[in-house]
């Protein structure tokens, strides 16, 4: 019996090396602004699907801390979550909850609360895990912020870095009073003129400038300028917006002029050429792109390598 539970584990082992890829692979998941959709791509830029949803404007994308997939759906006045396989879960924030107007992006506190910003009531509202209202985390316009936007996270320090799109600036805040710390990068550093999403990489922040149409680089400790990453309309860059790494290391950038998500090395800035072509399958106005590391339910990994037929089994 010894033997034959050995080789039952082998075989299991040997299951789990032999999985389809597709299981695990990562997806890349890209909010279309204009045409109030959320489209999936693989890890080569080919396009998947097409997220089931009556969207209006969607915005930011953020995986939360119970794995599934936060939007914020900015015309509608709601959070929605999918899980990562691309289904449906249910509306989080229903419309409007606490005052919710143009929500652009959500990010999380070690609690689990979700932080929503509220771009046209220039605040930060906090939600429970529940999605449940808890109140004003951000007061209006505090520290100028006006128009917080898409690129709404929590900072190296652990403090919430909102970007201000109207008047240039990320403002810091102590994430769970609320404070204004200071604007951690202060206003037209860098030339910048409407931030929107940043990205943590190699000991600085990268930020994405809307109407600057370029990627500046600040120093991820104190926030002062480093240099233009990629310059102003590189590789016909216009609205950059959206950003992250891709699969090979590169930049992703999503380009709201030229309905494209666009590629740059990250290190050099040197255009790398569209990751995903212009208006592909319908892309108009992109605002954020997300990786997604999709991974199976435990019961749907069972049942692929074969363990509930021979659970199965043993109950008989």
């Amino acid at each position: 019996m010894k033997c034959l539970h050995l080789i039952r584990r082998a075989k299991f082992a040997l299951a789990l090396l032999v999985l389809p890829s597709t299981l695990f692979a990562q997806t890349y998941w890209v909010s279309s602004y204009n045409a109030d959709k959320v489209d999936r791509y693989d890890a080569s830029g080919n396009y998947i699907d097409t997220l089931a949803g009556s969207f209006n404007g969607p915005q930011g994308i953020t995986i939360g801390q119970d794995g599934l997939v936060y939007i914020a759906d900015e015309e509608n006045n709601r959070i929605v979550r999918y899980n990562q396989n691309g289904t449906f879960h249910g509306v989080f924030i229903t419309t409007g909850l606490g005052g919710l107007s143009g929500p652009t992006g959500v990010t999380f506190n070690n609690a689990g609360e979700a932080l929503v910003a509220s771009f046209n009531g220039d605040s930060v509202l906090r939600y429970s895990s529940t999605g449940s209202f808890l109140g004003t985390l951000v007061a209006p316009n505090s520290g100028g912020l006006n128009g917080p936007d898409v690129g709404i996270t929590v900072g190296p320090d652990g403090n919430l870095l909102v970007p201000s799109f109207w008047n240039g600036r990320v403002n810091r805040y102590d994430i769970n009073t609320g404070a204004f710390l200071n604007s951690f990068v202060t206003a037209s550093s860098g030339g910048l003129i409407s931030p929107r999403t940043m990205l943590f990489h190699n000991g600085l922040m990268y930020l994405t400038d809307d109407f600057g149409n370029k990627i500046n680089r600040y120093n991820s400790t104190t926030g002062a300028f480093v240099d233009t990453i990629v310059t102003a309309g590189s590789g016909g860059l216009n609205g950059a917006c959206g950003l992250i790494l891709g699969p090979q290391g590169q930049l992703l950038v999503t380009s709201l002029g030229t309905n494209s998500v666009k590629q740059y090395n990250a290190t050099t800035g040197a255009y790398l050429g569209d990751w995903i072509a212009p208006g592909n399958m319908g892309m108009n106005g992109p605002t954020f792109i997300t990786k997604v590391d999709a991974v199976p339910e435990p019961i749907t990994l069972l049942a692929v390598v074969g363990i509930l037929p021979l659970l199965r089994r043993r109950k008989r």
